[in-house]
């Protein structure tokens, strides 16, 4: 038997049902809705502000990476604030990206001792989201702001085009 439990409006978790509930290591977690829209509406095609030799602006909210957004008109206003560029990356398919709004982020905020909307721009804040989210199995994260946009964890996911 397979139960479907709704744990947001965005995500889905299945799995078969054993006494009425699941076993933990046999849920499959469904890739985020918004991302899978993105990634259908974009062909894959998101958009960078960088600065000089291809850095951003250094800030980490969701996690160390490289940031991405879905619209031009705002890696537009990140490459002016910085004095740089817009470069258009296409991202693999098939990545598994945590929801920003979502229980695995919260958590993981919780274990460092902020609340779910609040962020920093410290490294080691950056490096404790990706290494929480990465133990979890995500590539990367997606918000629903595009200022806060996408983090690809692994440069390889993503190429210049």
């Amino acid at each position: 038997t397979t139960v479907i439990i709704q744990v947001q409006r965005q995500k889905h978790v299945t799995g078969p049902a054993e006494s009425g509930n699941m076993r933990l290591r046999e849920l499959h977690v469904l890739e985020n809705r918004l991302w899978d829209y993105l990634m259908t509406k974009n062909s894959g095609i998101f958009y960078r502000g960088t600065a000089g030799e291809g850095k951003g602006t250094g800030l980490g909210a969701l996690g160390n990476g490289v940031y991405l957004t879905w619209t031009e008109g705002m890696a537009k206003a990140f490459a002016q604030h910085v004095g740089g560029e817009v470069k258009k990356y296409k991202v693999k398919p098939g990545l598994k990206m945590a929801d920003a709004q979502g229980p695995e982020v919260i958590a993981i905020k919780k274990e460092m001792g902020f609340e779910p909307w609040e962020y920093s721009n410290d490294e080691m804040y950056g490096g404790m989201m990706t290494m929480g989210l990465k133990d979890l199995g995500f590539d990367g994260a997606v918000s629903d702001k595009p200022a806060d946009g996408i983090v690809i964890f692994d440069p390889s996911n993503i190429e210049e085009v």
